[in-house]
């Protein structure tokens, strides 16, 4: 490779296309690069063989920052910082494999305020990361994402920092086993299946301070098949069959010091028939 030279070349027109260092006739070291008005700079970095290839900046016609970081062949890569239109507001700022982001990095809204933090994968949340509350401080949410969506493990929180939920997601919803807390985010109301963000399938509800409530299996957030109702203090209220809340099929309920008080079948709620 011959020796840097610094030069200029111009469009047809005469406008200034570039200034900077040469070699072998092509943009080597750093150089700017301007539109076809010949004032506004389009990219300000370093070069390789005529494409962007180092650390660098690159600009919208209307001279506002787009990008600035490192880049690989004309495209942003490793890691840089891109901004919103207004070129001074950071959109993200992380790692970057080939223009996509790739690896750790942070986005932004438009008010500057913090929006996620984590990894990344093929230009999504991909990996562990963080969802921030619209003031850019209060995590809203925090676990693995996968394509974009929180999926697998991860917590809620009210935008106040208390706890919502915790468990397994699946496309932005909790889906599997999970936790649900109360308004407090200090106990737990629900520990079991879900689906879709329901409770269904086999789980444990409780009353205040961690009384279990009911165990047994839930479809669309209600009791629905069998389960156990308990008396507030921890003795067997009923066991047997359930319908939407009620007791419905067969079913044994009991006082809260444990003596049996009927047998039979029940349809919603109401005893049908006696059986011992």
């Amino acid at each position: 490779m011959e020796q840097k030279q610094y030069g200029k070349s111009w469009y047809p027109d005469g406008a200034l296309e570039f200034a900077g260092f040469w070699s072998d006739g092509m943009a080597n070291g750093e150089g700017c690069l301007y539109y076809r008005d010949g004032i506004t700079i389009q990219y300000d970095g370093t070069f390789r063989n005529n494409a962007f290839h180092g650390f660098g900046r690159s600009y919208r016609s209307d001279g506002s920052l787009h990008y600035e970081g490192v880049w690989n062949q004309d495209r942003p890569h490793e890691r840089g910082t891109y901004y919103f239109a207004d070129g001074k507001t950071v959109w993200y700022e992380g790692s970057l494999s080939f223009e996509k982001r790739e690896g750790y990095g942070c986005l932004y809204r438009k008010d500057g305020t913090l929006e996620y933090a984590g990894q990344w994968k093929n230009d999504r949340r991909h990996g562990q990361g963080r969802l921030y509350h619209t003031d850019g401080r209060t995590v809203i949410y925090e676990g693995r994402f996968e394509h974009g969506f929180r999926h697998g493990y991860g917590r809620s929180y009210w935008i106040d920092g208390t706890r919502i939920s915790e468990g397994n997601w699946c496309c932005d919803v909790l889906d599997g086993f999970g936790i649900l807390y109360d308004e407090l985010g200090e106990n737990v109301i629900y520990d079991g299946q879900l689906f879709n963000g329901v409770r269904r399938g086999s789980g444990i509800s409780f009353l205040p301070d961690a009384i279990p409530e009911y165990e047994g299996e839930w479809d669309w957030n209600a009791k629905n098949g069998q389960g156990t109702l308990f008396h507030e203090n921890g003795t067997i209220r009923y066991e047997g069959g359930f319908s939407n809340d009620s007791y419905h099929g067969f079913g044994r309920e009991y006082t809260d010091t444990g003596e049996l008080m009927y047998a039979g079948l029940w349809e919603q709620g109401a005893r049908i028939d006696a059986a011992s």
